[in-house]
Formats: C-alpha cells, structure tokens, sequence
C-alpha cells in the first residue's frame, strides 16, 4: 500500500508523515548548560535577571524571549516568596 493511502486512512497529512524535527542548537546547548550551571547557585534568579547575566557576565547576546523559552524548556522554577505566605492556618484555632 502507498503511502499516500495509508496516510489517507489513518487521517495524518503526507507532510506531517515525513517531516524530521530539527535538533536543539549548539548555541541553546550552551546557554541551557550555563543557565543550569548558575541555576543550581542562584535559583531565585528570574528570567530577567539569568538574561542580565548571560549578557554581562558571560558574554552572550541573548534576549528575555529566549531564556524564557529555555527556562520552560528546561522545566525551571523560581523560587520565591509565594502569595498568602504568613497567613495563619485556620485549623490551628479550633
């Protein structure tokens, strides 16, 4: 059977069937590896300040859109004061 037939019966376009997703790039392996690197020391840094310091420190040219997107591509959290933080537990005063 072709494959513009199997394709056809199972719903799925010939193009999807052939398309090849392209790798992470060099250049992203090197920033999610210095992101990781300054992240274990400083996991409170947000995106803003990791592109502040890719750009000064490190020397990369880099943009907030593109550590933004590595950060959630690296599953990456900062760790901050979270809302309600001081509220006293209601099952404390009964």
């Amino acid at each position: 059977m072709s494959v513009h037939k199997q394709c056809k019966i199972i719903g799925l376009p010939r193009s999807s069937y052939y398309f090849k997703p392209k790798g992470v790039s060099l250049f992203n392996q090197r920033l999610m590896k210095a992101i990781d690197r300054k992240f274990l020391d400083c996991p409170f840094y947000g995106v803003e300040r990791m592109t502040v310091h890719l750009r000064k420190d490190l020397g990369y040219s880099v943009g907030q859109k593109r550590v933004r997107r590595l950060y959630k591509m690296m599953n990456l959290k900062t760790i901050y004061p979270k809302k309600n933080l001081s509220m006293a537990n209601k099952a404390d005063y009964k």
